[in-house]
């Protein structure tokens, strides 16, 4: 499976869920800070909380081979989903009941009750799509807590490998330096 992240230059990379994973080859991450086109994006499905329900795409005969997501605050989604050029990816969204394990708040209480963060969604519609990929939140450190917050809604939805106790995420190893993560950012936004 690849992942395609579209992420708005309003987003701080130190507080990013998916920058971390820039080293990853199944990972390309587009940094928008401009009024250019974006795209076209290869995924197949784009996650979007007005998109129908991903469970839908579950049992297909040719199984989704990309998720597409955008990182940003609520009122610049449609602005950044403009951008994309061609064929847009259909627009799926993740089934209610799942909690963000993420520490946010927004300053003007924007955010959606069931909002989660960007690597919990795409780590969710991985999972519910067959690929149950813990290395996705090796990176994340509420990983462990939001699996096991959601344990039962992935066993609900019959993603058998939630099922094991455990079958918890391993933080990586902390040794970024303060360097590193200033490379990380020029990456992303190059």
């Amino acid at each position: 499976m690849h992942y395609e992240v579209i992420i708005d230059e309003g987003e701080t990379p130190n507080k990013c869920t998916v920058a971390p994973l820039l080293y990853r080859k199944d990972f390309r991450l587009f940094w928008v800070a401009d009024r250019k086109p974006l795209g076209p994006l290869l995924a197949p499905i784009l996650l979007h909380h007005e998109g129908e329900c991903i469970t839908r795409y579950r049992n297909l005969e040719l199984p989704v081979q990309g998720i597409a997501c955008i990182d940003c605050v609520w009122r610049k989604l449609n602005i950044l989903i403009e951008k994309v050029t061609g064929p847009r990816p259909t627009f799926a969204r993740i089934p209610e009941g799942f909690r963000s394990a993420y520490p946010r708040q927004s300053a003007n209480n924007s955010d959606p009750a069931g909002g989660l963060a960007t690597i919990e969604a795409i780590f969710t519609a991985a999972a519910i799509l067959g690929n149950w990929d813990l290395s996705l939140l090796s990176e994340y450190y509420f990983g462990a807590q939001f699996v096991e917050l959601n344990r039962q809604q992935f066993i609900k939805l019959g993603v058998a490998e939630a099922a094991d106790p455990k079958a918890l995420p391993v933080l990586s190893p902390r040794n970024r330096s303060s360097v590193q993560r200033k490379h990380d950012r020029r990456q992303i936004r190059g």
